[in-house]
């Protein structure tokens, strides 16, 4: 299983997988797929489910605003999850 969050920038997206290249974790960007997607040009980080806290805290450290965070359920059904970044 793994989650997707969604960023509005292909920067940001590209800038947080950068970050956590080197952890030894699987981290993945992608295109966020349209069944999730809220509009307009979108890009996720797609990672294992104990590495997202750690992805929110570095997105909120550097700005990074998210569109959503989801879980895939099966390769193509996600549910959006609730999330926080206070």
């Amino acid at each position: 299983m793994y989650y997707l969050i969604s960023y509005s920038s292909i920067t940001y997206a590209t800038r947080i997988k950068n970050f956590f290249k080197y952890d030894g974790d699987y981290v993945a960007m992608l295109h966020t797929p349209s069944q999730i997607s809220k509009g307009g040009c979108s890009y996720s980080i797609k990672v294992k489910p104990h590495k997202v806290k750690q992805v929110l805290e570095v997105s909120k450290k550097c700005g990074y605003k998210i569109k959503g965070v989801y879980k895939q359920i099966d390769a193509n059904t996600y549910e959006e999850v609730e999330y926080d970044l206070s």
